[in-house]
C-alpha cells in the first residue's frame, strides 16, 4: 500500500559499520615476534585521477565526520561502507539531490560511469590485495514487492556494485527481517547478526552494504609480553589496561599536534595507524587538523622508519551512530526533506521519496594476533609524532585508522577513549 500525497515517501538510509576485530583465529600469520614471510608483496591498485580524487575526498570526509561525533567514549565508523551505500543511493538521485551527494562525497563531475567504475574496482581489487587477510565487500537491494522500482536502477546496482536484488513481501515483517538480517550475518562472518529490528508500514526499500575485514599483524605481538599500562583518561584519572608490547621497525611520523605510528597487517597491503595527540592536547584537537587537505597523506606518505618499542592497549567495543545530521552538515540536505528527488529509483512527485535515516553500527577488537573488521550499510526507502629514540606509548585517548596502502582508502577509523570499555 502506498501513501501517496497523504504521507511523504521517506527514504531510510541505515549505515552499519559493524565489526572490526583482531583475534587469535585470524588466519595464517607468523609466530609471535616473527615477521610474516609467507605472503606475496602488496599489489599496487592503479587509480585514475578522478578515482584518486574520490578516494582522497572520502578520507577527508572520514575525519570531518569524526569531528562531528559527540561521543565521549570509544567509537568507530566505516567511511568506506558509508560511501558504498551512499553511492548506490546516488545512482537513484536526480537534480539538486544528486548534485549535493556528488559534491559532499567528492565524486568527480564526470558521468556516473566513472564513479561506479571506482567502486567496482575497489570491490574487485581490495579483497585480493593480501592473501593472508580476508576482506569481503557485499551489497544488496531489498524492496517491497509491489513498490514500482525502476529496472534501470536495479541493473546499475547489479552491474557496478554486484548487488543482490531481492523483492520481499514487507507485510510479512518477520520473514523479511529474517532475510535481510541473515544476509548481514553471513557477510560479516556472523559478527553482525541484526541490522533491522522492524520494517515500518511506509518503508519500501533498503540498500545495504556489508564490509568485513580480518588480518594477522605482519609482526605479531607475543602475549607473554603483554603488560599493564597506566592509561590517562580525558577529564582526569587513569586506569590500568593490558597493553601489547614489542620493539620492532615501524613507520612513524611527528606532527605539530600528534605522534603517529603505522603497523602493517599481512603483506603490508592493509595497515593500522595509531595517532596520539601531543602533550597537553586531546583527540578533539586532531579532527580539524586531519580533515585539512593533505594532512592524512602527510602521515601515510611522508613517514620515517625506526626501531621503536610499541605499547598498544588491547581493546574491544561496539558503536551505533546515526548520520542524518552529519550528512546534512556536509551539504546533503535535500535528500532528507521535501526537496528530495529520487526519480531514478521510482516515479513519484518530488519530496515523496526521501531518506529518513542513516545508521551505522560498528564493533572492533584489537589484540596480539591481528585485526578483523566488518560493516553493513543499509539504505531504506519509505513512503512519506614519534622521536625514534623513544618508545611509543598509547597511554591516553588516541585515534586509529585501518587503511589500504596503495589507494590510501580508509576502511575504518575511530577513537579509543578507554580500552577497558
Amino acid at each position: 500500500m502506498f501513501y501517496l500525497n497523504t504521507f511523504a515517501m521517506k527514504c531510510r538510509v541505515i549505515v552499519f559499520c559493524l565489526f572490526a576485530l583482531y583475534s587469535a583465529s585470524c588466519a595464517k600469520g607468523p609466530k609471535p615476534g616473527e615477521e610474516n614471510e609467507n605472503t606475496q608483496p602488496a599489489p599496487v591498485i592503479e587509480l585514475t585521477p578522478g578515482e584518486a580524487r574520490v578516494a582522497s575526498s572520502g578520507n577527508s570526509i572520514a575525519f570531518k565526520l569524526l569531528g562531528m561525533i559527540e561521543e565521549e567514549g570509544n567509537f568507530m565508523i566505516s567511511p568506506l561502507s558509508l560511501n558504498f551505500a551512499m553511492a548506490m543511493a546516488w545512482n537513484g538521485a536526480a537534480g539538486n539531490t544528486a548534485g549535493q551527494i556528488q559534491k559532499a562525497l567528492g565524486f568527480p563531475q564526470e558521468s556516473p560511469f566513472d564513479v561506479n567504475l571506482y567502486f567496482k574496482k575497489l570491490s574487485a581489487s581490495l579483497p585480493s590485495a593480501d592473501p593472508a587477510s580476508l576482506l569481503f565487500i557485499a551489497n544488496s537491494v531489498w524492496y517491497k514487492s509491489d513498490f514500482p522500482v525502476k529496472e534501470g536502477f536495479l541493473q546499475i546496482n547489479k552491474q557496478w556494485f554486484n548487488a543482490l536484488v531481492t523483492p520481499l513481501d514487507f507485510s510479512k515483517e518477520q520473514e523479511s527481517l529474517k532475510a535481510i538480517n541473515e544476509w548481514c550475518s553471513k557477510n560479516t562472518d556472523k559478527k553482525i547478526d541484526k541490522i533491522l529490528d522492524q520494517i515500518k508500514p511506509n518503508e519500501v526499500m533498503f540498500l545495504v552494504n556489508a564490509l568485513y575485514f580480518k588480518a594477522p599483524w605482519k609482526t605479531k605481538f607475543d602475549p607473554k609480553s603483554t603488560l599493564p599500562l597506566k592509561f590517562n583518561l580525558d577529564g582526569g584519572g587513569s586506569v590500568d589496561v593490558p597493553a601489547m608490547y614489542k620493539r620492532f621497525k615501524v613507520e612513524y611520523n611527528n606532527g605539530e599536534k600528534y605522534r603517529a605510528v603505522t603497523l602493517p597487517f599481512g603483506n603490508g597491503a592493509f595497515k593500522m595507524t595509531i595517532i596520539l595527540p601531543g602533550e597537553e592536547l586531546g583527540v578533539a584537537d586532531l579532527y580539524a587538523e586531519l580533515a585539512t587537505a593533505g594532512a592524512w597523506e602527510n602521515i601515510t606518505q611522508k613517514s620515517d622508519s625506526a626501531q621503536l618499542g610499541i605499547y598498544l592497549p588491547k581493546f574491544k567495543f561496539s558503536t551505533t551512530l546515526e548520520f542524518n545530521d552529519k550528512l546534512k552538515m556536509l551539504g546533503i540536505t535535500d535528500a532528507f526533506d521535501g526537496n528530495a528527488n529520487f526519480s531514478n529509483i521510482a516515479d513519484y512527485p518530488q519530496g515523496d521519496l526521501r531518506i529518513s535515516k542513516v545508521l551505522q553500527k560498528t564493533v572492533i577488537e584489537i589484540n596480539e594476533e591481528g585485526g578483523e573488521a566488518a560493516a553493513v550499510t543499509s539504505v531504506g526507502f519509505d513512503l512519506t609524532s614519534v622521536n625514534p629514540d623513544r618508545d611509543f606509548r598509547a597511554n591516553k585517548p588516541f585515534l586509529f585508522v585501518i587503511w589500504e596502502q596503495s589507494t590510501g582508502t580508509i576502511l575504518f577509523t575511530g577513537k579509543v577513549a578507554n580500552p577497558l570499555n
